[in-house]
């Protein structure tokens, strides 16, 4: 039996396994998830976990299932563009950090990937984007202007803009980098933002440690951007890389 991606089943099946977090604690109903639905590699048992999880995205959770570490970086005062790469459960960890610590922030969340009326949208808008409110506001979307977005932040709303998001047509906004040893394409987006904004990037990066049952997220000191994006996307990613590779 191949593994369960929830973002696949009917509309329908979503709703009735979103009432799970009422029945079960989430670290026990991964377990059986790997029990009966076995996950051909690492990779698969991931994108699973990951996606299941989502149900769970409730403050009891967000309050006691993420360990956070370096929160001594952030001014609750100051105004940020925050950033992580697409791992883990990036979306989880600023809402966690504001039912933690009351550090608000906004979700950019992509508007040019929704595929309207198809069960992946419908699980991702309805169980991933709506329950970001726990960040502090409701998402808005990268198909906003970019004024809009600068708005936001000369507001004082701290920005969620995950860098290595594949819009439908920006490829040819993305600037390379080297991460692990390899290439790496990120959006410039947030650096770019946080320039013309000026304001400074704060990074963090997250992952799920199952052998505590809890998310590890671990904030790093702010970065100023500068004038070169491909230069500050670097400095970001190499703070990363040690936690990724280990």
């Amino acid at each position: 039996m191949n593994s369960l991606f929830v973002d696949q089943i009917s509309p329908h099946a979503q709703r009735l396994l979103s009432l799970l977090p009422s029945i079960m604690p989430y670290e026990r109903t991964r377990r059986l998830f790997e029990r009966w639905f076995p996950a051909s590699d690492p990779h698969e048992a991931y994108l699973t976990q990951m996606r299941l999880e989502v149900f769970w995205q409730n403050p009891k959770h967000l309050k006691t299932c993420f360990i956070h570490s370096g929160v001594e970086h952030i001014d609750p005062h100051e105004t940020y563009v925050i950033s992580s790469i697409h791992f883990g459960q990036w979306g989880m960890y600023p809402a966690s950090l504001n039912q933690q610590f009351g550090i608000r922030s906004q979700m950019v969340a992509s508007g040019r990937n929704r595929t309207p009326n198809s069960r992946s949208d419908h699980f991702w808008y309805h169980h991933g984007q709506k329950p970001q409110v726990l960040s502090g506001y409701p998402v808005c979307y990268s198909t906003d202007s970019f004024y809009e977005q600068l708005g936001r932040l000369h507001e004082g709303r701290n920005l969620v803009v995950i860098l290595d998001v594949r819009e439908k047509g920006l490829m040819q906004r993305e600037l390379r980098t080297e991460f692990c040893g390899g290439p790496y394409f990120l959006q410039r987006s947030a650096p770019l933002m946080a320039r013309r904004a000026k304001v400074r990037i704060l990074p963090y990066f997250g992952f799920y440690d199952s052998r505590a049952g809890k998310h590890r997220v671990r904030w790093f000191p702010p970065v100023t951007p500068q004038r070169d994006d491909r230069a500050t996307l670097q400095s970001i990613v190499a703070m990363f890389e040690p936690l990724f590779a280990a």
